[in-house]
């Protein structure tokens, strides 16, 4: 079509130009004023000018769609998509790679081990100006999981399809590639935050957020009632002068199908290959958590911290029992000492990728502390205790490559029902971590 249009321009131009060279030559001598003959000449360059602007323009746009038909960017994995952007696909992974090292003074492990603590690769993109999908498996510990997998449609709600996240924590729902320690925050993984398969619808502004959801189990769940979870989460981020705040609550209600195995809590100390010394075996069918959240941004330093608490609706209660109520929470402190500043945003509730600024040289360092416990004792259930302290440094290569260091000790009690520790139910676990990471 482009080329048609550029024949008939040329065709046109051409025409002009002859029938004014005909005219030219039809006129007897002396008849012709000379001004106006000059005139038309002049006319007919202006004609012919124009008409070449027309033929270059075309010419370009030509060039640029038969030669680019594609956008292609790399940050750093491949970006491509369509000209118009309607459509896109992205290639996305991450590798983390782990040293662990662990002892208790009770004697009970001595770990001295290596793991891929993920190794994920997967698609993300857009189908369409308002479809977004995401496809993401893991690899890591030689199985497939399949992670997040949905189909997100965007207009005045953002609703989401498929598995995901239930909408709680800031820990929980900023990526392992952002957290400031090797292991999120204990309460997470005892609480059992994890993906599941349901639908979201979510909404927000510059700085709120409300997401709420409805599951029914994982991909993974394999019997007929995979139960029920509803859950919410809302966030705030109001900022007073440089300061950077995040305010924020979330709520999840669980219920177990009629065939799937009733509810436990447990938690390892600050290694993932660790044993778990605190444990309360199945003891529920339903639950609710509550969950808060705070955190500030000031220049290189960030705060944070969150406090959950869960109560556990026993399935077989002994006569005069009461339904169990357990707790978690932590606070930390991380800083760059040189200088960059931790992403968040306001628009999510959640931190995101750090922006190092000596990327082709030294990058970033940043150092963190932070007390995190898990109470899993309640009355007659003697789950235990854990109470953790880590000291962390990270060395940010760049904005896709991270390095590692962990140690916590962990102070162990009232886990009388744990093999892992002594009569007393007590123990003290100490735990080394390094790890390397990169993503795209």
């Amino acid at each position: 079509m482009i080329k048609i249009k550029r024949e008939n321009q040329v065709k046109h131009g051409f025409m002009a130009a002859t029938a004014l060279m005909t005219a030219v030559c039809s006129v007897p001598a002396g008849a012709q004023d000379i001004s106006e003959l000059t005139a038309q000449m002049a006319a007919l360059q202006k004609q012919i000018a124009q008409l070449q602007k027309k033929v270059d323009a075309s010419e370009k746009k030509a060039a640029s769609s038969s030669n680019a038909p594609l956008k292609v960017k790399w940050e750093p994995a491949p970006k491509i998509s369509s000209p118009d952007g309607n459509f896109e696909m992205n290639l996305r992974g991450r590798l983390l790679v782990d040293a662990e090292f662990e002892s208790d003074k009770d004697g009970s492990e001595n770990l001295k081990a290596t793991e891929f603590r993920a190794a994920r690769l997967g698609i993300e993109g857009k189908a369409g100006k308002n479809v977004k999908y995401k496809f993401e498996a893991d690899f890591a510990g030689d199985l497939v999981r399949l992670k997040d997998a949905y189909i997100q449609w965007k207009g005045p709600i953002k609703l989401t399809f498929g598995q995901f996240k239930t909408p709680n924590s800031l820990e929980e729902q900023t990526s392992s590639r952002y957290i400031t320690f090797m292991e999120r925050a204990a309460f997470t993984d005892a609480f059992d935050l994890a993906r599941q398969m349901g639908i979201g619808a979510g909404f927000g502004g510059e700085n709120y957020t409300l997401n709420v959801g409805v599951f029914r189990g994982s991909n993974g769940t394999k019997n007929e009632d995979e139960g029920l979870t509803v859950a919410a989460r809302a966030t705030y981020s109001p900022k007073f002068g440089d300061a950077q705040m995040h305010f924020g609550a979330s709520v999840r209600r669980r219920n177990q199908g009629d065939d799937q195995n009733d509810l436990r809590y447990r938690q390892r100390p600050f290694a993932h290959l660790a044993s778990r010394f605190i444990n309360t075996g199945r003891i529920a069918n339903k639950d609710t958590m509550l969950g808060f959240e705070v955190a500030s941004i000031f220049g290189p330093l960030a705060i944070q911290g969150e406090w959950a608490t869960l109560t556990a609706s026993l399935s077989n209660p002994a006569a005069g029992q009461s339904n169990p109520s357990f707790s978690g929470g932590y606070v930390e402190a991380s800083y760059f000492l040189t200088g960059e500043k931790r992403a968040y945003s306001a628009k999510k509730g959640v931190f995101g990728r750090t922006k190092v600024k000596n990327a082709n040289g030294s990058g970033a360092l940043q150092l963190a502390v932070r007390f995190d416990t898990i109470d899993l004792s309640d009355d007659s259930f003697q789950g235990g205790q854990q109470d953790t302290f880590l000291i962390g440094a990270s060395w940010w290569l760049n904005n896709y490559t991270r390095f590692m260091a962990n140690y916590s000790n962990s102070k162990i009690t009232d886990a009388f029902a744990v093999e892992e520790n002594g009569l007393d139910g007590k123990n003290s676990v100490n735990t080394f971590g390094l790890r390397a990471q990169v993503d795209w």
